[in-house]
This record gives C-alpha cells, structure tokens and sequence, in this order.
C-alpha cells in the first residue's frame, strides 16, 4: 500500500497536478536600446541595441554633447571615467562620470556640481549611454553616444542623453579642486 501511495504521488506530480513551492523569478532586465523615428541630427530613424564594440574602438576621446556640453572619456579594460562641464545659466556645471563598459553598452553613476550656480550640494544619478558609428557625408564613420539618465539610483526615467566624438581628440581641461564639495582631482594625480 505504501508503495502505491509513493506512485500515485509521482504520477500526480508529472501530470502536474501536485502543488510545488513557487518559482523564483529573475529580477527584469532592461533592454538598452536607442530607438527613435527621427534622429536629432539625420532625422533618420535609428535603432541601436546592446551589442559588441567596434573592432578597434572603445568609448576614450573628446565628444560633444547638447546636454553635457564638453565630455571628456578614459576606458582602462572595461573601466571608464571621465567629466564634462557646460554653461548652467550664467555660470558653468561640471560633472564626473565612472562605470563599466561591456560591449558596446557604458553603464556609469554621476556626479554634478554646480556650486559656481549656488547650488551647494551636488546632484547623483545613475545613467547609461550606448557607442555606435554613423556614417557621414564624407564617408567617415563618426562615434556616438546616445542613452538615458536618472537621479539618485535610478538609471532611467530623468531624459536622454547624446554625444558625438570629435575627430580629432581635445585634452581634458586641467581641473584642480576648488574646495571640499570639488567632484574634480588635480588633473596631474595617478590614483
């Protein structure tokens, strides 16, 4: 009898009739994608997902943003760390960026200050920007960047974020700290 009652239990459990403990369900995962019907500088429509990087490429070099202004990027291995500043009104902001690169895909915390606009505390987010090469009209393939960014921990939901690569790499402006709120190192120091 007990030996039919283990069967019966088994068979009920293949049928999928007996009760098991829930599932864990993995955490959703986002979808890094760039996807627009008209692109700000082609008017094309772009789509761009998270795939590997151009051979020979990486995200290092001067690029121009329209909403971070000048963007200044190093990539050690799969580390990436850079700046930015541009005009907040009548003064200048200046932020930092550091994260991980995987492919084709920089995912980076923030950090602003705007001290110079009376803002003493400086503003964090979290934020994420995807390489990818657009043919000019002169038959170059230019670097951008295109992603989202967020406050606090969010990395999404606050705006858009674009860059496009000079050609020719500018030097990072030479920042020393100007106080203790300073998100800038003196430009000379190794860490």
């Amino acid at each position: 009898m007990q030996r039919m009652t283990v069967l019966f239990a088994v068979s009920l459990a293949f049928a999928g009739c007996a009760t098991a403990a829930p599932a864990r369900t993995a955490p959703p995962r986002t979808a890094y994608v760039y996807a627009t019907n008209a692109d700000s500088v082609t008017n094309e429509p772009v789509n761009v997902g998270h795939v590997e990087m151009p051979f020979g490429e990486s995200f290092a070099g001067s690029y121009h943003s329209p909403q971070l202004g000048d963007l200044f990027l190093d990539q050690s291995g799969e580390r990436v760390t850079g700046t930015y500043e541009y005009d907040h009104g009548p003064c200048r902001a200046t932020g930092r960026i550091e994260g991980r690169a995987v492919g084709n895909l920089l995912r980076f915390s923030w950090s602003e200050d705007q001290s110079q606009c009376g803002r003493m505390a400086p503003i964090t987010g979290h934020g994420y920007l995807l390489f990818w090469q657009q043919r000019a009209r002169d038959n170059v393939l230019n670097a951008r960047l295109d992603g989202e960014y967020g406050f606090g921990d969010a990395e999404l939901g606050a705006g858009h974020w674009s860059a496009f690569r000079d050609r020719v790499r500018r030097p990072a402006p030479n920042r020393t700290p100007t106080g203790p709120r300073s998100i800038f190192e003196d430009a000379t120091r190794v860490r």
